[in-house]
């Protein structure tokens, strides 16, 4: 959506001569810049920018890191659970739709997106533009899609009507908005139609808003839930974790928003869309990567069992039991769907003094050890049944 914003709504005329100029006059102007320099600058036309290189280096990183998590999600689901749920393909979807956004990029640097408008050939626009329909909608879908896939977590882990009612209907608003946002952008605002600049402004600040908005939402939802619980450390650890993680796809979209505010009255498009499609780029992969974490436990308990054992030893510390008598131990073991206790006391002879030793006649005390095992299905357990990361 952020590439879609052709001009500032005062330079829409520029925008039109420029679509409408006769062909044969453009190519006898090779070296006019699209935009008059600024006094002093010397246009280059020919070289790359350093803004060209972030965006690639950016999105290579973060699609990288995207694409492991990624495989491992599938590698977890395929060979260790043996299981695959409804939130795999959604994430698949939007891994492929965000790659398709890059490509779209790389075609569209030789066109100068991420070059200054007076270092880019009037000639070379019109293929700037034509990409720009495709860039807007495969921005569009990927934050979608990761929504909707922690939509789908949340509803497995959860099994609370009410709280599945507003999964239903949080599912339901961002598929909407995103379908008519598609709609409105491929025919009536599309960005190659004359006068269409002031409805892609207003799309792209609308589609900004409710990209926040619905961030905060998903990850807002469970906190309620999660606060009433009992939870052990290390599952606190874990809830923080994942949503320190939401939270910084929050804040990346919010930066993101303030490049797609300053577009508005810069007519040097091809720069200012390039400089926030680097947030862009960050978003889309973070949604990926976040969701993806979600669902490490049982790779982390199959190939790395030291992590959870470095956690469950921090939790340990955590714990006492100050009301426990000296010989009288209980135990509660996280995952058990039990709770063991364990008492020892002597057998009728608590009274009796130490052993001794007299005439070759030895006394001794005799214990019993009784153990009880009973169902628990209180905070403890439903916590750790909320909390499991894949089931």
């Amino acid at each position: 959506m952020t590439y879609l914003h052709c001009l500032a709504p005062g330079t829409s005329v520029f925008l039109n001569v420029l679509l409408e100029a006769n062909p044969h006059t453009i190519n006898m102007s090779q070296d006019v810049g699209a935009m008059p320099p600024p006094a002093g600058v010397i246009p280059d036309f020919d070289g790359s920018t350093a803004l060209q290189s972030s965006i690639v280096i950016v999105y290579s990183c973060t699609f990288a890191f995207a694409t492991i998590t990624m495989c491992l999600r599938l590698y977890s689901a395929g060979f260790i659970l043996r299981k695959l749920d409804w939130d795999i393909p959604l994430i698949v979807l939007a891994w492929g739709v965000s790659l398709g956004f890059f490509i779209g990029v790389v075609l569209a640097i030789p066109s100068g997106f991420g070059k200054h408008l007076w270092d880019v050939r009037a000639t070379s626009l019109p293929g700037y533009f034509n990409l720009l329909l495709v860039l807007g909608l495969t921005y569009v879908w990927p934050p979608t899609l990761t929504k909707l896939a922690i939509l789908v977590l949340y509803h497995r882990l959860i099994p609370n009507k009410g709280f599945h009612l507003g999964i239903y209907a949080i599912a339901a608003g961002l598929v909407i908005y995103t379908l008519v946002f598609t709609i409105l952008l491929a025919w009536p605002c599309h960005p190659l139609k004359a006068g269409t600049t002031t409805c892609v402004v207003n799309l792209t600040i609308s589609q900004g808003v409710l990209n926040i908005v619905s961030d905060a939402i998903v990850i807002v939802l469970p906190i309620p839930l999660i606060h009433r619980l009992n939870m052990p450390l290390r599952q606190r650890i874990t809830a923080g974790i994942l949503l320190a993680l939401g939270s910084a796809v929050v804040i990346v979209s919010c930066i993101r928003f303030s490049y797609v505010q300053k577009m508005q009255d810069n007519p040097d498009i091809t720069w200012t869309q390039a400089s926030a499609s680097q947030w862009s780029c960050i978003e889309m992969n973070t949604g990926i990567i976040c969701n993806c974490l979600a669902h490490m436990k049982p790779f982390i308990r199959r190939h790395l069992p030291f992590l959870t054992k470095f956690v469950s030893r921090a939790s340990s510390a955590q714990k006492s039991y100050p009301n426990q008598p000296s010989n009288s131990h209980s135990y509660n073991w996280r995952g058990d769907k039990v709770n063991h206790g364990y008492q020892l006391h002597s057998i009728g002879r608590s009274q009796q003094p130490p052993a001794t030793e007299t005439d070759n006649i030895v006394i001794t005390n005799e214990y019993q050890v009784q153990f009880t095992e009973s169902k628990n299905n209180g905070d403890a357990s439903s916590t750790e049944d909320i909390l499991r990361a894949s089931h």
